[in-house]
């Protein structure tokens, strides 16, 4: 995403709707500025390639383009092929600063960390448990007034030590600009591309907004409901299979009717190097299907062939879907 929002800038053609979703997206979380900043200063040393992309322009397709109503992805893309090549490179650049251990470097500080296709359990202090999804991170910040532990990457499911008995701090999982707040004893949370997403396995949370759009700012999920937030605000909640929701435990990756973008974020937690999708309409063909977590090219193989879709990589490092 940052390295999307470089070529935009760069473009000098962002539309007044753009740079609020800049401004808001910023926002969301510490990582995203700091992940803008060093995609700009890879752009600013890659002068060279952008004027002469040499072979890497060859194996390319640029982007289609960008119907009035699709502004929002594809607005700012370069049409030429040595521009394109450049943000392939771009990706690539960032990619070896951010991705090739699987997250962020600024989540290394986390006290809890999963790498790319690892899953884990942690116990905390208090006899509740993280159960960590693969390229996640938490940190924990437990005090006298409240358990709190924030969601820095990835997606977890908490089971909580219930208050009374000695217990009366609330336990609080925060991620982006929100918090869930356990009333009950199992849910998760995930990042998604653009939002967060929280599912109740038992009992009840409330997700209740640090900051947000129009509309309500707090709601209590019931066991077998998930929401999601953004800094757009809350989206309606929804029913949601929670033995599906949690097979990933099981070594399986479970879509139903997904969009691309979220399935290409899952396939990225289990396999070395990024896979990048090239045009925002792409993105939301929705894919459904079992997979095994242990064979994620397989999948993206599959997912190809259903969607028709086309792809260049760089071996280990970097894939474009188009």
């Amino acid at each position: 995403m940052a390295a999307e929002w470089v070529v935009r800038l760069e473009s000098g053609e962002l539309t007044e709707q753009e740079r609020n979703c800049l401004a808001c997206w910023l926002e969301e979380s510490p990582l995203h500025r700091l992940a803008l900043r060093d995609a700009r200063a890879a752009w600013a040393r890659m002068d060279g390639l952008r004027l002469s992309p040499g072979a890497l322009a060859l194996d390319l397709v640029p982007p289609p383009r960008a119907a009035a109503g699709r502004r929002i992805y594809a607005a700012g893309w370069p049409a030429a092929r040595g521009a394109v090549a450049a943000c392939l490179a771009l990706a690539l650049w960032c990619g070896l600063s951010f991705w090739l251990d699987g997250r962020p470097l600024a989540v290394l500080t986390a006290d809890y960390r999963t790498g790319t296709g690892e899953l884990r359990d942690v116990a905390l202090a208090d006899g509740s448990r993280v159960h960590l999804g693969p390229d996640s991170a938490v940190t924990v910040r437990y005090s006298a007034t409240a358990r709190r532990v924030e969601l820095l990457a990835g997606l977890a499911h908490f089971t909580v030590a219930p208050m009374g008995a000695g217990e009366d701090r609330p336990f609080v999982v925060a991620a982006a600009n929100g918090t869930a707040r356990a009333l009950g004893t199992r849910f998760s949370v995930r990042h998604l591309p653009h939002s967060i997403e929280v599912s109740v396995a038992e009992h009840d949370v409330e997700v209740a907004l640090e900051r947000s759009g129009s509309g309500p700012s707090r709601v209590v999920l019931p066991a077998g409901r998930s929401v999601r937030y953004s800094a757009d605000g809350l989206a309606p909640g929804r029913a949601v299979d929670t033995a599906q929701a949690m097979a990933w435990r099981e070594g399986r990756l479970v879509f139903n009717h997904v969009p691309l973008a979220e399935v290409v974020a899952e396939l990225n937690r289990y396999r070395r190097g990024r896979i990048v999708i090239a045009d925002g309409v792409l993105a939301t063909r929705a894919v459904s299907g079992v997979f095994h977590a242990a064979d994620p090219d397989g999948a993206l193989v599959t997912i190809g062939q259903v969607l028709n879709l086309h792809s260049t990589s760089i071996p280990s490092l970097l894939t474009v879907l188009y």
